[in-house]
């Protein structure tokens, strides 16, 4: 298992391990151990999770499986925990790919072109009366093994762009985390709304359901960017949960 020199962070602890079933759950059981804030890395994930119940394919081939958590403040809590996720993840790859356009897809995935590169699930939790954040960030280092797996958005890599290490990219993730955590709502918002009004105007082909697919065409967002406004032939939508299929 390789050993990690990880930058100074505003999460405390570190955890590593060579297998996991997801850093997600792992985060889960620190929190309910005692541990207010920390990282977890894994090398592999047996259950890896993705957003709306997807799978996130995880082998030991140098990808980035990380999660992190912290205790939200009661005076002054947190905020837009979704959108500074994608600027942490946003930051982590820009820093390397150069030569292609690298985006954020509402609400955080993290695009080079139009093929994924990074994806991203945050959640809260409860817990002896206080809450948590729990992020988890999983950034395509090196080409993913599909192993039959059939993605929604075409996957590539950072090292397709350019010649880098596991822990070059780890330690700018962690970089990214912590600058994206620490600053403040405005600074979060116009970095979040430069890198993701591209889908303005787009024909987008959505689903709510996994079942059912919608068109329409992308006409805004909220303020906060929790929801983005559709318009269909039934009108408008305000969709704070959806699939999205494809965009053009």
């Amino acid at each position: 298992m390789n050993r990690y020199e990880i930058p100074e962070n505003r999460f405390l602890n570190f955890y590593h391990f060579e297998v996991t079933t997801s850093t997600m759950d792992e985060c889960e059981n620190l929190i309910k151990s005692g541990v207010r804030s920390g990282i977890v890395l894994a090398d592999s994930q047996t259950s890896g999770r993705g957003r709306n119940a997807k799978k996130w394919v995880s082998v030991a081939n140098g990808n980035i499986y990380l999660s992190f958590f912290d205790v939200i403040n009661e005076v002054s809590p947190i905020n837009l925990i979704p959108q500074r996720c994608a600027v942490a993840a946003y930051s982590a790859v820009s820093q390397f790919v150069k030569n292609a356009e690298v985006k954020i897809k509402w609400p955080n995935d993290i695009f080079v072109g139009m093929k994924k590169v990074s994806g991203i699930i945050a959640k809260t939790m409860l817990f002896e009366g206080k809450r948590f954040y729990i992020c988890g960030i999983g950034i395509n280092v090196f080409p993913p093994e599909e192993n039959g797996q059939k993605f929604v958005w075409e996957p590539t890599a950072v090292s397709e762009y350019c010649e880098v290490s596991t822990e070059e990219v780890l330690n700018a993730l962690i970089k990214g985390a912590d600058f994206a955590f620490s600053a403040g709502s405005a600074e979060i918002i116009d970095t979040y709304k430069h890198n993701i009004n591209w889908m303005l105007e787009r024909k987008i082909v959505f689903s709510q359901d996994l079942v059912h697919n919608e068109k329409g065409k992308i006409i805004g967002f909220s303020d906060d960017f929790s929801v983005v406004k559709i318009k269909t032939e039934n009108g408008i939508e305000e969709l704070s949960a959806l699939s999205i299929l494809s965009l053009n």
